[in-house]
């Protein structure tokens, strides 16, 4: 069976995909493509690049806000999201789309046009950096012709990308579809942030309905730039994978899209 597999943004919260990638190994699961937003566009890069998932536990045991924040307060953001493409390209180099093991969908916004840009050719980091810049935190990454930033803002969980790429089964990883958080924000960052979220958890409802299994870890005491424990992070992810996976019989191709296979779990 073909699975497509799409992974939303959730700033750190992303680093809980790397739990669901563990549970779908575990089990001798490949995607056979994998579409990201934001943060999902980080984990997804790394994987679909052919780094194995243990690889991805390490590299989120290292990484942190710290290494990405510049305060130099550009025009454009308070983050120069340069800072980030340098991070990206010591893990993934200077490969493209077409060196990658498995076939990966980036999306991102154009300011200009107002309209989504979907990215499936040219370098990898520099796609999944545009997908990342966070309107007003990061600076917008210039592409072509267009001026990028967070592919979240219109659609962050792409199921939708992965309708024409000939999979039996979609499966969504939501890792921003909190309910009230359990701690109250305290700083710029995080209001900003889920103020965000509060926007695209309702406007992503459409989403669920090209998907066959939604997996939303439960992770609404962690902050949204919390990197100090990405063990937890990745055992939520992997916990609600196998509570939303664990019955579901992948030999057996089921109608896709099918409204009443979606599931849903909360580690």
């Amino acid at each position: 069976m073909r699975i497509g597999l799409a992974l939303s943004g959730g700033a750190a919260r992303g680093i809980a995909h790397i739990g669901v990638l563990k549970y779908l190994e575990d089990r001798d699961l490949k995607p056979a493509c994998i579409a990201g937003t934001s943060a999902g566009s980080i984990v997804g890069s790394l994987y679909c690049s052919g780094k194995p998932v243990q690889q991805l536990v390490k590299i989120a045991s290292t990484m942190s806000w710290r290494d990405m924040i510049s305060f130099s307060f550009p025009r454009k953001g308070l983050i120069d999201s340069s800072r980030l493409l340098k991070i990206l390209k010591e893990h993934l180099g200077d490969i493209t789309f077409a060196d990658l093991k498995i076939p990966l969908i980036v999306n991102a916004v154009d300011l200009s046009s107002g309209e989504e840009v979907v990215i499936e050719k040219g370098p990898v980091a520099e796609a999944v950096q545009a997908s990342c810049a966070i309107p007003g935190i990061f600076t917008p990454v210039k592409w072509k012709n267009y001026l990028l930033v967070d592919g979240g803002l219109l659609d962050n969980l792409p199921t939708r990308h992965l309708k024409d790429r000939k999979v039996d089964y979609v499966i969504a990883v939501n890792v921003g579809a909190q309910r009230p958080l359990q701690k109250e924000p305290d700083n710029f960052f995080e209001i900003l942030i889920q103020s965000y979220d509060i926007i695209r958890r309702h406007r992503d409802m459409p989403a669920y309905e090209c998907t066959d299994t939604i997996i939303e870890p439960e992770l609404g005491d962690i902050t949204f730039h919390d990197t100090s424990n990405p063990g937890i992070l990745i055992d939520r992810g992997y916990e609600a994978a196998r509570q939303t996976l664990e019955k579901v019989n992948f030999e057996k191709k089921p109608p896709l899209f099918s409204f009443f296979s979606r599931k849903r779990a909360r580690s």
